[in-house]
């Protein structure tokens, strides 16, 4: 049940659920794009259907339709271009019903107007039917009107449940924080709903600021946002805190969040990826959510698809697989283990059993080395193919995991002598995108164990390269590579 957002007023505890959205919030931009598609295509169809039901029914004419869809392909192109140049895909201004049917009257006008000039100017006018071009002009802009007002209820519906709102915490001190609240509390509470604040190492006092509650430290946060969704962290800190501000972006860092400097703290230290407004309010892109908008649409589709479609192809050979199993020895066909999944969550992976069953190691502590004589026979063989990975298309599907993406590690993983979080700086950065049955670095030669400190760095490096660069052709790329890899046989074992 997602529930409408709103400002907390009173003080809550650090561990307590606060109020705002239970999942993620409704990307303008997906909408913006899947309008603007809508806008283009409305048109040839309008043309279309005037030509159906004018031309062909009511005048009985079979004259071929090409020349009118090459008119409606350009109109199309012309219209959207227009309302594009008008700012009518603004996201406020999709919510206003009036401006943009005034808008739309407007820009498709006068797309009509130019093509009938064109056409006069290039005497090929009679080459069309009056009444086709009339009923094609009334019936794209009653289609574009109907558009309007469907989005017009949708987003309207969308902001009374609380699905476009923003999930905010700010981290600070006390007066940057004081003003920074003051202002984005102006904002209406379907844009934002402000979950809290928590200070920056510097103890509140406050048990609230401005109505908001002090929420406990940024350890607090890191475990806040993963029972609540936190679709942005905004830092408001004095711009005298440049060493403070570091040592923060690299603890914030490992959050599947939008992370955001408040423009009231600039320093000139920091990445900027752009700059961005909650009302008047102008923050810094420090760093932005991986997979977001169109690439998580992109990135969900590609997993699921290719997953039930692997799901459905090795399923025989699986069952084999299987059956193999229990051949060879006593003991279950899946192991299960506990592994670090998306926002460091911990997911329970599955996979065909390789190891002796009273050998196996759930924790993860003990790496798996050449030679290992825990292994079982058939244990060995998918090993060296990765064939004992192949249950795991069961955890893309249930949406735990991506086909490609950081392998998932074993909570109590070591690199070397450490536990490999504590070994590797940037770590749990990685886990800011689901995990992966494959992923850049298994490709990249670090397929195996890793029983370095150096060899770990490299896997975490690229593993956020990864993430940095992530495209749908990477991924295929990726896929291509993992099987040219598994047939070398390189670091199986």
């Amino acid at each position: 049940m997602i529930r409408r957002a709103h400002r907390v007023s009173v003080p809550i505890a650090p561990q307590a659920a606060a109020p705002g959205r239970n999942n993620r919030s409704i990307s303008p931009e997906v909408v913006i794009g899947v309008t603007k598609l809508i806008d283009f295509f409305i048109i040839p169809i309008a043309a279309l259907g005037a030509f159906a039901f004018y031309i062909v029914r009511f005048l009985g004419d079979h004259e071929p339709y090409h020349s009118y869809a090459l008119a409606s392909l350009i109109a199309a192109t012309v219209f959207v271009a227009g309302l594009n140049r008008v700012q009518a895909y603004d996201f406020k201004r999709l919510s206003s019903l009036r401006w943009q049917a005034t808008c739309g009257f407007l820009i498709w006008g006068g797309t009509a107007s130019l093509l009938l000039a064109v056409a006069f100017v290039t005497k090929i006018s009679s080459d069309y039917s009056r009444g086709w071009a009339i009923a094609w002009s009334v019936g794209a802009y009653g289609l574009f009107l109907a558009d309007r007002t469907i989005l017009w209820m949708t987003i309207g519906r969308w902001a009374r449940n609380g699905y476009l709102v923003r999930n905010v915490v700010i981290v600070g001190s006390v007066e940057p924080a004081r003003r920074l609240i003051a202002k984005l509390q102006g904002l209406s509470p379907t844009e934002i709903a402000i979950l809290g604040i928590f200070d920056d190492g510097h103890s509140l006092e406050q048990n609230a600021i401005e109505g908001v509650p002090v929420l406990g430290n940024i350890s607090d946060l890191l475990l806040f946002s993963r029972d609540v969704i936190v679709d942005e962290v905004i830092v408001a800190l004095p711009l005298s805190a440049e060493n403070d501000m570091r040592k923060l972006f690299a603890q914030l860092g490992q959050m599947p969040a939008d992370l955001r400097l408040s423009l009231e703290s600039l320093a000139d230290a920091f990445p900027i990826r752009g700059i961005n407004f909650h009302g008047d309010v102008p923050v810094i892109e420090v760093i932005n959510r991986p997979l977001q908008h169109w690439n998580a649409l992109t990135k969900w589709f590609e997993d699921k698809l290719l997953a039930v479609i692997l799901l459905i192809a090795f399923a025989p050979f699986m069952a084999v697989i299987a059956l193999l199993i229990k051949l060879d020895g006593k003991g279950p066909v899946f192991f299960i283990q506990d592994r670090f999944g998306f926002n460091n969550q911990v997911i329970r992976v599955v996979k065909f059993r390789t190891m002796h069953a009273n050998q196996g190691d759930a924790t993860g502590a003990t790496r798996t080395v050449r030679n290992d004589p825990r292994l079982t026979r058939m244990g060995r063989v998918l090993r060296i193919f990765s064939l004992d990975e192949l249950p795991q298309l069961v955890n893309v599907v249930a949406g735990q995991m991506s086909l490609v993406g950081p392998r998932p590690h074993a909570v109590t993983m070591r690199a070397g002598s450490q536990l490999y979080h504590e070994a590797v700086h940037e770590y749990l950065h990685r886990h800011r995108v689901k995990p992966g049955i494959t992923g850049w670095s298994q490709v990249n030669g670090l397929r195996g164990e890793i029983d370095t400190i150096e060899k770990a760095r490299a896997r975490v490096r690229l593993d956020l390269q990864y993430i940095d660069e992530w495209s749908i052709w990477l991924d295929l790329k990726i896929l291509v590579m993992t099987f040219r890899v598994i047939i070398s046989r390189e670091n199986a074992y």
